[in-house]
């Protein structure tokens, strides 16, 4: 693989005089895409430079989990840093050849920062600088949905990225389409009876909020997909899920993920509020906490709908992948929110010890 980065750069930087690999390494953690970290030693005009990179690579297609596109990333990426000031990774070059590195691949920037948010809360080494990560955060999402939509997805890609049917031609088809995707992959996907989770989707139908405008939603915003160093938020990253849709998904999600990795991202924003009121500040969307609510029911489905199906086909021995045994975790955590945000009527621990 090395061997055939080297002639992919070799087209990106044709007036190299030599480049070289060192320090190439798998990235370990997540599970949508295949990661390395690597450095690339480029010679030219007499000077070396040596650029830390990351290799993004779609997994094996019996083990993609959330089947996405490398150019449209690239693309994305592109448009961000040309139209907006979100920090994000530069992206070189893109190999959709699978014949070249095994599979659609792209090469990114490897942005310095640490992705350990869990040490900006509970007393962690840098938790005095979680309240100014955390501000920017909310400040680079609003930015976000605030930016025009035609000038990060011109060409339309983000419309309906998955190719499931979704119709972005008003908020109510939006949400209608969403809506009989949700139930229409539970019905293909539910690898045994999940009566909460099919109810979820049938409470996201049944109490529809006020509409908003659709932006581009990162798709994604949790709080595992960031880096920060001395206080500076360095880079929003893992944009493969980014899509036309409800601003709202993007908070609902972080809000869901914030309270199931034991951070506190919304708690540690003081501005005007809090990372809510802020948030309603930058944008007047004047997003209400019921709203928030009920978006933490979305994001979280929209994530649940591929995961169910990657289970699913492990639970049908359609492969031995141990990850998709490993994703059933999180379903059943986030099974277990949605019922209490539904309010269902929950076993009280038993007293003196029963």
């Amino acid at each position: 693989m090395q061997e055939q980065l080297v002639m992919v750069l070799r087209r990106h930087w044709p007036d190299a005089e030599e480049i070289e690999i060192a320090e190439f390494m798998p990235i370990t953690g997540g599970y949508s895409q295949e990661t390395y970290r690597f450095d690339a030693c480029i010679r030219r005009n007499g000077r070396e430079d040596r650029l830390p990179l990351i290799l993004r690579k779609n997994p094996p297609l019996e083990s993609d989990i959330l089947p996405t596109d490398r150019q449209a990333e690239h693309n994305l990426l592109k448009r961000l840093r040309e139209h907006t000031s979100i920090p994000v990774s530069e992206s070189y070059c893109v190999e959709l050849d699978p014949s070249v590195l095994g599979a659609p691949a792209m090469i990114i920037e490897r942005v310095r920062g640490s992705g350990q948010v869990s040490d900006l809360f509970n007393g962690g080494p840098a938790a005095d600088q979680a309240e100014q990560v955390a501000t920017q955060l909310c400040e680079k999402i609003a930015e976000l949905h605030m930016t025009d939509p035609a000038k990060l997805n011109p060409d339309g890609s983000l419309d309906d990225p998955r190719g499931v049917g979704i119709d972005v031609s008003s908020w109510d088809r939006y949400m209608d389409t969403t809506i009989d995707y949700f139930i229409r992959g539970y019905e293909q996907s539910a690898f045994s009876p999940l009566p909460n989770v099919l109810d979820t989707y049938f409470e996201i139908r049944r109490r529809r909020p006020r509409p908003l405008p659709l932006t581009v939603v990162h798709g994604d915003f949790n709080p595992s997909n960031f880096l920060y160093e001395n206080g500076e938020l360095t880079a929003i990253i893992d944009w493969e899920n980014c899509h036309i849709g409800d601003p709202r998904e993007d908070l609902g999600w972080l809000k869901h993920m914030d309270l199931l990795s034991n951070t506190d991202l919304f708690g540690a924003v003081k501005e005007d509020g809090g990372f809510l009121g802020h948030y309603n500040k930058i944008t007047g969307f004047d997003v209400t906490e019921e709203e928030l609510e009920y978006f933490r029911l979305v994001g979280s489905s929209n994530i649940a709908i591929p995961v169910l199906s990657a289970v699913k086909k492990r639970v049908d021995r359609e492969h031995t992948q141990l990850m998709h045994l490993y994703l059933m975790q999180p379903i059943l955590v986030s099974a277990l929110s949605w019922a209490q945000m539904m309010g269902y009527p929950l076993i009280p621990a038993a007293a003196g010890g029963e």
